[in-house]
């Protein structure tokens, strides 16, 4: 009878079946500064290690926070605002402020390790291999520094005469002994890890404005893949960089990679999933209005965040938004996933939350519900026995 119940309840329409998925807000973390509008765009993702979820912001506040239960574990000032470059490598957690104080910090207690000092700002992530941090400034120079110490091993420019350009955030890809990295001229460039030699350059550029190079290439064996602000995503050998394949459509986030398939936000407002051999269309999702960012694969759903709000769930197979939800401000700060389902992400004015993405379970409505065959039958059988014999 339990099963007839529940499929009488389906057909009747009293049954609500919600979005297949929920986004459970469990805690935010709120800037202690204010600021004006002008300076509320958030660019930084945060960094998890174990328990803790590492975050900076443009009051240049860098906290250690225990990622399930939201309180503070220790804080830091930095000179200025931090846009964009915070990562974490051996126990350290690396940040980099407006004014070009690079700093290696304790992770456990937020005490410096090192500090190196530059005359531009700091916008992207390093990125720590080996015995390295590989890390890239706002005037377009890649740095090497040793890890231990901080001092510079060698230093590579690339700059042009780039009149206008996009504030990005791509951080150094390392790939063996190789290092990728675009530049705001258009520019993908291959270097040596050790020496910092160029192994190959591939002008990208196709506009005469906004053509950066703005996000973290993707790097494999064979191929690396990597996409300009004016309006392309390219494959290319990742040996010599010639170009395999162009898809007519840019990028100011990154990318999410898995069983040979691309996914991204593309500057045409569209969420798009690629082969990843070809670069050839598998489907696109259309976005409200905004700049989309990286996706992070959270369980076994991708979500993105857009400047404009709101933040997307799509599912990978079909590209279908299973939910959609406000942060209030948008951001610029890609959604960063853990392990358990859960993802956080940094709005505009500074404000960290966390999230997890939970399964929705069939909802009965109460005073409205159909009542059961069961039911029925015992209202049935009640008004016959108070009936007068005939």
């Amino acid at each position: 009878m339990r099963y007839f119940s529940l499929t009488f309840l389906i057909l009747t329409g009293c049954l609500t079946v919600r979005s297949e998925v929920e986004a459970v807000h469990h805690w935010v973390q709120a800037s202690t500064k204010r600021r004006d509008f002008e300076t509320s765009q958030e660019r930084t993702r945060p960094v998890i290690m174990g328990d803790i979820v590492y975050s900076s912001n443009l009051a240049g506040e860098v906290s250690a926070i225990h990622r399930f239960e939201g309180y503070k574990l220790w804080e830091r000032k930095m000179a200025a605002g931090v846009e964009g470059s915070l990562s974490y490598g051996r126990s350290k957690v690396i940040v980099g402020d407006l004014f070009g104080n690079l700093v290696a910090l304790n992770s456990r207690d937020g005490s410096d390790y090192w500090r190196f000092k530059i005359g531009g700002e700091w916008l992207s992530p390093a990125t720590i291999s080996r015995d390295k941090v590989f890390v890239m400034t706002s005037n377009d120079e890649l740095y090497a520094l040793s890890e231990t110490q901080g001092k510079e091993i060698w230093h590579y420019s690339h700059r042009g005469d780039e009149k206008m350009t996009v504030r990005g955030m791509g951080a150094p890809v390392v790939f063996g002994n190789e290092v990728f990295q675009g530049f705001s001229n258009g520019d993908l460039v291959a270097l040596s890890a050790n020496q910092g030699k160029v192994l190959w350059v591939k002008k990208l550029k196709s506009k005469e404005r906004f053509y950066d190079v703005d996000m973290s290439p993707y790097v494999d064996e064979k191929i690396v893949i990597v996409g300009t602000f004016d309006g392309k995503v390219y494959g290319l050998n990742r040996v010599t960089g010639n170009i395999n394949w162009v898809f007519p459509v840019g990028s100011y986030g990154g990318f999410w990679v898995e069983d040979d398939k691309i996914y991204f936000s593309g500057l045409d407002n569209h969420f798009y999933c690629l082969t990843k051999a070809q670069g050839s269309l598998v489907w696109k999702t259309p976005f409200e209005n905004g700049i989309g960012l990286t996706p992070a694969k959270v369980g076994e759903y991708l979500v993105f965040t857009t400047s404009g709000d709101p933040f997307y769930v799509v599912r990978p197979s079909d590209g279908k938004v299973v939910l959609t939800h406000n942060l209030g401000a948008g951001t610029l700060t890609p959604a960063l996933p853990s392990p358990e389902g859960w993802f956080y992400v940094l709005s505009n004015f500074g404000n960290l939350f966390a999230f997890e993405l939970s399964k929705t379970h069939l909802i009965f409505e109460g005073p409205q519900t159909m009542r059961t065959s069961s039911a029925i039958l015992r209202e049935f059988n009640k008004s016959n026995s108070n009936r007068e014999p005939s």
